[in-house]
């Protein structure tokens, strides 16, 4: 192993997703003359880098540019029924307007686009080109500050001091291994959501999850181990994860199945087992993800028939690249699924019985509901009656894990007491916030946020680092 040459106040970011550039990027724009620095490694090749931000469409939960609405701090505790920090939620309302107006004048802009949630009750903003589009414009305004990427470099430890203060991070990179000394090392190398055995340990079951997107693949959580080895605590919901219902056929990102109310689910023995529209596909379809995992093979059936085809905006929850089984009969149906004919039937038929009077109407919560079956569906309920029949088989897919590192603030990584650790930053995806339900529109927004406010606190120390050196020459 070799130490590199560098100035001992560089700054490295591991990792080049959203909360990765946009903490290098801030740092690049802060340091003054005489600092090191920053460099961003990254374990994939160049093309491939971005983490999941180059595959997601980076929705924003945004009433609008600047405003996250009066609810936004309140609705996120809610969805973790009140487990996640209020100050980090509230850190984050009071930081969009200032980072929204920083991110557009890198090139980023935002529009209010039809989103794949075809029926929904909150607000989205997105950036035009989504993830990959940000990406499109943050590294070459990073590229132009001077930061220095480093493609194909695995980071593997950090480099502390007796003391327990961070100096550099050990990297495995095309000319093998070496240590880069730095004042601070930013972690923002997502979860752990890429590494199977890491999965299976934390969730405790060898339940295969579909990875949602190709960027998965680099996110295996050793940013998170390198952090704990050195005493960091944990945060977040460690056997939880963000989930989506997605298309097992399809080996396109994001092959995604969002119209999943409009029909019944039935799992491999031709049974319903969730209620599919209680709620707007918006607020249920990671509840209804994970339920279908918990199914016989993690497997579940989307059935409908041709009403469901009167529905004009149904294509944009639809992002599978395969076509849907379809079928004259519901037997062939069964046929074609592999699923026990007599029993898809009888499901089928108690279904129709069960359907109640009411206007259907799938832009919103119709009331229109069974009666006499469990599980209840408490909208959108009608017959399943008119041919030729339609299938689509789904899955859950993994997007990123919940548990993560313990951070202030000032985006300091945290240990067991509560004290920061010298020169140690996180922000993203690989710091723990999330527990039950994930509040959509929240992850790349935080990572900007957060990865901002990494890129100050790693500009202050690296200024003090100057000084102290500065001192000690005089």
């Amino acid at each position: 192993m070799t130490t590199t040459k560098e100035r001992p106040d560089n700054i490295i970011v591991i990792g080049s997703g959203i909360a990765g550039l946009s903490a290098a990027i801030t740092a690049a724009e802060q340091m003054r003359e005489g600092q090191g620095r920053v460099i961003l490694v990254d374990r994939a090749p160049r093309e491939e880098a971005g983490g999941l931000t180059k595959w997601t469409s980076a929705y924003f939960r945004l009433d609008d540019v600047y405003d996250p609405g009066e609810t936004f701090v309140s609705d996120i505790m809610d969805f973790s029924d009140g487990r996640t920090p209020r100050w980090y939620v509230e850190k984050l309302a009071e930081q969009i307007p200032e980072s929204m107006e920083w991110i557009q004048g890198l090139g980023v802009r935002f529009k209010r686009l039809p989103t794949y949630f075809i029926n929904s009750s909150r607000k989205r903003l997105q950036p035009v080109g989504g993830g990959e589009g940000m990406l499109g414009a943050l590294v070459p305004a990073a590229e132009k500050l001077g930061v220095e990427f480093r493609y194909d470099t695995t980071a593997t430890s950090l480099d502390m001091t007796a003391s327990g203060e961070v100096r550099g991070l050990h990297v495995i990179g095309p000319a093998g291994h070496s240590t880069l000394s730095a004042s601070s090392v930013i972690i923002a190398s997502g979860g752990f959501e890429g590494d199977t055995e890491f999965l299976t340990r934390e969730l405790g079951t060898a339940e295969p999850l579909i990875p949602i997107a190709p960027g998965v693949a680099f996110n295996r959580g050793e940013g998170i181990q390198m952090a704990l080895d050195v005493g960091a605590a944990r945060s977040g919901e460690w056997d939880g994860f963000h989930a989506e219902p997605v298309d097992p056929r399809s080996a396109t990102p994001e092959s995604l199945v969002m119209v999943f109310p409009y029909g019944i689910l039935v799992n491999k023995d031709a049974l319903r087992f969730v209620d599919e529209g209680s709620n707007t596909v918006d607020e249920i379809y990671e509840s209804t993800a994970r339920a279908i995992w918990a199914e016989r093979d993690g497997i579940a059936y989307f059935i409908t028939d041709q009403q469901f085809t009167s529905i004009e905006a149904r294509a944009r929850g639809i992002l599978t690249s395969v076509k849907p089984i379809v079928a004259d009969t519901i037997e062939q149906l069964a046929a074609s699924l592999e699923l026990p004919v007599d029993a898809l039937t009888a499901t089928v038929q108690q279904f129709n019985a069960a359907v109640g009077e009411g206007t259907f109407d799938w832009k919103s919560l119709d009331g229109k509901k069974t009666h006499g079956i469990e599980p209840a569906k408490s909208n959108w309920a009608r017959t399943i009656s008119e041919a030729p029949y339609i299938a689509y088989p789904i899955k859950c897919g993994i997007v990123f894990t919940f548990g993560g590192l313990s951070t202030n603030a000032d985006a300091e990584v945290l240990d067991e007491q509560g004290n920061a650790i010298p020169g140690l930053y996180a922000a993203g995806e690989c710091t723990g916030i999330y527990h039950g339900k994930y509040p959509g529109g929240t992850s790349v927004l935080r990572g900007m946020i957060f990865g901002r406010l990494a890129g100050q606190a790693a500009v202050r120390r690296s200024s003090l680092s100057v000084e102290d050196t500065r001192s000690s020459q005089a």
